[in-house]
């Protein structure tokens, strides 16, 4: 082969590319800026290496340089705009950031952060019953409180009255649409300043949600919804308030988001995979506004393609939430709970007579000698013969008896 012949060769292989997105141009009157880059030789950086190089300065915008707790979601919306623009991607999967670019950087930068992750599963004491979720936080507080001192103490004045139910407790209850927000709100002080019982679930109420929403309601406690806005926020406000197969529905109050709640928030691209146009049932089911169902729907999209966009209560930072929520709260007239005149003096009668009780068991206290009894020497052998009397006895269950037993 010549060099005439090499040259041509050479110059057909660097040109067939070229030819190649010109084409593509032609057919879409444009080239887009990562098809140019890609033909002048630039490479992206990889998701993993930005993803590390902003994980800090996105953590820090979601909890408010650690103020707050933030869960990771929150964390991979913070980062994501920088990713996708560094790397050329068009989209970001938010399982691989949450669960291994997230959980990657901790295990090798360990940093000392306030991160929310979902529970999954829960484990159970035996005799306590105490229930603890298998979420970081759960986890984390039930290690913390760990003991197994033994004290001589005595019986414990309980200040506040044990209630079961909304009654004489709370009238406001705010349900999320998601879970993970537990901790944030909580760590803020929301449930106790405001006196409001948080519910949440995943995803479309099921039947038990609707029906404990419906006694609630039915006591004239007020549920206020906080969801997505997005089509899935709408069916689940809608959920609620319709009830779903076999329970009632409610008068449940939407808190948002609603257009006027996104006016800062970062938007993401969805497929709407069906062959209606969601914003029909947008109109007529969800009560959506015109201009909601233009943000949320492309009308454009075509036949089982529709497109849009959507907003995540993800995209609000937790400094964000906590802002948000306050005002949206105090909007509605949510305020801390007193209970009616009969409650109050029942109540009152309650303290005067467990302090009396306390001011009692503190003079016993100082007028008491050791008991010089015997301790009996086969403790473990009468705590055996108990259990063989009744197995679902504790060991300090069966201690008790005994000493009745010998009194």
């Amino acid at each position: 082969m010549s060099l005439a012949d090499d040259i041509s060769s050479a110059v057909k292989g660097t040109t067939k590319s070229w030819k190649a997105e010109k084409r593509k141009a032609d057919r879409n009157d444009r080239i887009s800026s990562s098809q140019y880059d890609k033909l002048r030789g630039y490479r992206n950086e990889s998701i993993r290496d930005v993803a590390f190089d902003v994980m800090e300065a996105a953590y820090n915008m979601a909890s408010s340089n650690g103020e707050y707790y933030a869960n990771a979601r929150q964390i991979m919306y913070a980062a994501r705009p920088e990713i996708l623009r560094r790397t050329g991607k068009a989209e970001l999967d938010d399982v691989y950031f949450t669960q291994t670019l997230l959980k990657d950087y901790i295990e090798e930068r360990d940093p000392d952060w306030k991160i929310v992750w979902d529970a999954r599963g829960h484990i159970i004491e035996p005799h306590t019953n105490t229930k603890i979720g298998l979420g970081g936080i759960e986890v984390d507080r039930y290690i913390m409180k760990w003991h197994s001192r033994i004290n001589i103490e005595p019986p414990a004045i309980e200040v506040m009255i044990k209630t079961n139910g909304p009654g004489n407790r709370y009238n406001n209850v705010l349900f999320v649409e998601k879970e993970g927000f537990t901790e944030i709100l909580t760590h803020a002080g929301i449930p106790e300043r405001y006196d409001l019982a948080l519910m949440s679930t995943k995803g479309i109420p099921v039947k038990a949600a609707c029906d404990l929403i419906y006694a609630m309601s039915e006591t004239d406690v007020r549920v206020f919804v906080l969801h997505d806005f997005d089509l899935s926020g709408f069916k689940i406000l809608r959920s609620l308030k319709e009830g779903v197969r076999l329970s009632c529905g409610s008068d449940v109050i939407d808190l948002g988001l609603r257009i006027a709640d996104i006016k800062d928030l970062t938007a993401e691209p969805v497929v709407y995979k069906q062959q209606m146009d969601p914003g029909i049932y947008l109109k007529y089911d969800y009560d959506a506004t015109p201009e909601e169902i233009k943000f949320l729907v492309d009308t454009r999209g075509g036949y089982y393609s529709h497109r849009g966009q959507r907003v995540e209560i993800n995209a609000m930072t937790s400094e964000q939430l906590i802002t948000w929520l306050e005002g949206k709260l105090e909007e509605n007239g949510v305020e801390k709970f007193i209970p009616d005149e009969d409650a109050l003096i029942l109540g009152y009668r309650r303290a005067k007579y467990l302090g009396l009780v306390e001011k009692k068991i503190k003079e016993i206290e100082e007028s008491m000698v050791e008991d010089d009894e015997e301790i009996s020497e086969n403790l473990t052998e009468l705590i055996e013969d108990k259990f063989k009397e009744h197995p679902s006895l504790s060991w300090d269950e069966a201690l008790w008896q005994i000493v009745k037993d010998q009194h």
